[in-house]
């Protein structure tokens, strides 16, 4: 009698901890699975996905100062956080920027009456990605916001311009770094070669910051497309001097919208 309430009692204690196991072991797989990584949502499809741990994107950014490219290399610090350093170089212009021409020869191509210098600027910068939302489904897209803050280098090149001599009509057209105090529209030709004037560079350095809003889409795990879009500033040490003094005033602080399109690789080491 006694040995059969024993055996019953272990029979149940023994049902009993094997309940309190499984249910346990399906509750730590089901949380271990969730933690593991947050790209895991994008392609439940049976198979298990090995977490990333790098990726490099190259891409297009227009600004409402101008154009430019864009390169970044990132880290996976884990599943939510991608940490990561890049380059950005872009052409800006001078918000009064508007291009004329010469009234007489229609041959002469058209050029900014007053501007001194052309102004590009590089960028190297380090920063984040928040992961916010992740891709539930392959045609869905994943949303982060992204943070950056680095140097910037305002590259300055002096404006040429083709002068015509003596006057209207001209005998002859010379290529000629413009010069406020000599140079004026009745005779100005045309905008210079693009190339005079590279061996005359001169740099102003600063500092740059930008916060965006990134979105993440297309079926390719391995190959993301991402948009994009965010407000950045440009601060330097000098004001570049884009228009002649005389003409407009240079600012040291640029601020503008912008909005980058970019495809990638992503890899797991």
């Amino acid at each position: 009698m006694l040995s059969s309430r024993f055996s019953q009692n272990g029979l149940g204690l023994g049902a009993l901890l094997f309940c309190l196991f499984f249910c346990a072991s399906a509750s730590w797989g089901q949380s271990e699975g969730d933690l593991l990584t947050g790209d895991q949502a994008v392609y439940r499809d049976g198979k298990v996905d090995v977490p990333l741990t790098d990726d490099v994107h190259f891409g297009v950014l227009f600004h409402t100062q101008g154009v430019g490219v864009t390169l970044r290399r990132g880290f996976y610090q884990h599943a939510f956080k991608v940490r990561s350093f890049g380059a950005d170089f872009a052409f800006f212009k001078h918000p009064k920027e508007i291009k004329t021409s010469n009234p007489v020869y229609d041959n002469g191509r058209p050029y900014v009456y007053g501007k001194q210098n052309t102004l590009q600027v590089l960028r190297f910068w380090f920063g984040s990605h928040s992961l916010k939302t992740e891709k539930l489904r392959k045609d869905a897209a994943r949303f982060s916001t992204a943070w950056k803050v680095g140097a910037s280098l305002g590259i300055l090149k002096p404006v040429y311009l083709e002068i015509g001599y003596p006057d209207i009509p001209y005998d002859y057209v010379a290529t000629e770094r413009y010069n406020s105090l000599e140079h004026y529209s009745d005779n100005i030709y045309g905008q210079g070669p693009w190339s005079s004037g590279l061996d005359e560079l001169s740099v102003t350095p600063g500092v740059h910051a930008s916060y965006a809003l990134d979105f993440e889409y297309g079926n390719e795990r391995f190959m993301p497309k991402t948009l994009t879009a965010g407000i950045a500033a440009d601060a330097f040490l000098t004001a570049p001097e884009i228009f002649a003094d005389r003409f407009e005033q240079n600012n040291r602080l640029f601020v503008t919208l912008f909005a980058t399109f970019e495809i990638g690789r992503n890899w797991t080491r």
